[in-house]
């Protein structure tokens, strides 16, 4: 049987210019279908209210439904490992959380944390705020330090993993003092503790501690962060106070590994045109969050310094990286 060279290699070049074109239209005609977006935390935290604000922006701006599906679980580390593994094809988007920026300094990843991805847009930042119960006998966080000390055996903190307990016991270690800490599996849980006054002190999102700071129903003594939180502009960082403790959170839009620029572009797009200092994110401020408009090189360089932020905070609070 004689093979004809020429025909096997016109019929290659020709399957080949086909898929082409077949991969050039679907980016171009990009969504074509229903979009999921995964959280890896539970409903109604501020990665689920920035990631169901995005989903209604995408979807009014590119004409195609993009819906939210929560699947928490280990700091969002259950969730993550899956996506990272879904095909590149836009249809699977992720709300990456600093919650999963953390995960470097507490496990041996399966997956490569920045290499594995495709950052889209950085939207939303949350400053942490340290709280208090307002019958707690404290007024600023050099207060909470000395009650600490007299009072070893009396105080605790609650965290729920990730950014918030790595703060907590940061600002501990640098105040000098040794709380008791307990866990908890979402930060509704800790916010209930902190309100029947069961806990002495944890940090949460500026967007959670608003409404209940400004109910008098928790005191607010410092900012957790890098500057100061737009929602307490009277509230000091703990940096300034002598223990800088890092908590700053953030949120964006991600893809799987080698999701097509076509793609990328289009979703950012969207967000330059009717995100970005537009209505939307205003509402976010308002709730208690702050704005950030990072495309997809300045979010990837961002996120490789904040993993490095805290793989730096891990080792310096002596924490061993354990295989998940």
């Amino acid at each position: 049987m004689t093979i004809n060279r020429r025909a096997v290699l016109t019929g290659l070049a020709g399957g080949l210019i086909l898929s082409r074109t077949e991969a050039w239209s679907q980016e171009a005609n990009y969504p074509s279908r229903t979009v999921r977006m995964t959280v890896g935390t539970g409903a109604g935290g501020a990665a689920d209210t920035t990631a169901r604000v995005a989903a209604k922006v995408l979807s009014d701006a590119l004409g195609q439904t993009f819906v939210v599906e929560n699947r928490p679980g280990a700091q969002g580390l259950v969730s993550l490992s899956a996506f990272v593994k879904e095909p590149a094809d836009g249809y699977s988007l992720f709300m990456l959380a600093s919650s999963q920026a953390v995960l470097p300094a507490l496990y041996q990843l399966p997956y490569d944390p920045v290499n594995d991805i495709t950052p889209i847009a950085r939207l939303t930042a949350a400053s942490v705020i340290l709280v208090v119960h307002p019958d707690l006998p404290v007024k600023s966080a050099k207060e909470l330090v000395d009650y600490g000390k007299k009072n070893p055996d009396k105080i605790t903190y609650g965290y729920q993993g990730g950014p918030i307990q790595i703060a907590c016991a940061l600002f501990a270690k640098l105040a000098g003092i040794a709380p008791v800490a307990v866990p908890f599996t979402a930060s509704a849980q800790v916010a209930t503790e902190m309100l029947a006054g069961r806990l002495t002190y944890t940090v949460m999102t500026g967007e959670q501690a608003k409404p209940l700071v400004d109910a008098g129903k928790l005191r607010a003594l410092a900012t957790a962060g890098s500057k100061r939180a737009l929602a307490f502009p009277d509230i000091p960082t703990l940096a300034e106070l002598g223990y800088p403790a890092y908590g700053d959170g953030w949120f964006g839009l991600i893809g799987p590994k080698n999701l097509p620029r076509p793609i990328v572009d289009k979703l950012y797009t969207a967000f330059k045109d009717h995100y970005f200092d537009k209505q939307p994110q205003h509402l976010l401020v308002a709730r208690g969050m702050e704005p950030a408009n990072d495309g997809p090189e300045a979010f990837t360089a961002f996120l490789r310094a904040d993993i490095a932020r805290w793989i730096a905070a891990g080792e310096q609070l002596g924490i061993s990286k354990i295989k998940p």
